[in-house]
């Protein structure tokens, strides 16, 4: 059985993930197939390593085109796994860029990285204890 939800910390608003949106997901789960909050949370990290790379060169090249498009696509794609701070870091850069020159870009893609180490450490605690429940092994 997979793990519960509560895994992850639901006290406080400043939590980087939302629990909800976690429940969420899991109720899309069938029987018999893979786990897809976990194969969810994966595609994600992925992702999201890739459009951080793309923010961070974009920032420092001044290139507000790109900081926009990558901002947009690491915002929905952090809505959809409930990383709620994260998405709106990014939402307010995309917002930003499309309005014209950010200033001092790479101090706000900072911030954005700092969020999504949080959101990722909590989706990787996540994802062990999913692990640890898959093969019987309690904590």
């Amino acid at each position: 059985m997979s793990a519960e939800v509560s895994a992850v910390p639901q006290s406080g608003r400043d939590q980087p993930i939302n629990p909800a949106v976690l429940k969420t997901l899991r109720a899309l789960q069938r029987e018999g197939r893979p786990d897809i909050l976990s194969t969810l949370v994966t595609l994600f990290l992925d992702s999201a390593r890739a459009l951080l790379n793309d923010l961070e060169n974009a920032a420092k090249a001044g290139d507000m085109a790109s900081l926009q498009q990558a901002s947009h696509s690491l915002n929905s794609a952090s809505a959809n796994i409930g990383a709620t701070l994260l998405s709106a870091r990014c939402k307010e850069l995309e917002w930003m860029a499309r309005a014209g020159p950010v200033l001092n870009p790479t101090a706000r893609v900072a911030a954005i990285v700092t969020e999504y180490r949080r959101a990722e450490a909590a989706l990787l605690a996540y994802l062990a204890n999913a692990n640890e429940s898959a093969n019987g092994i309690s904590a």
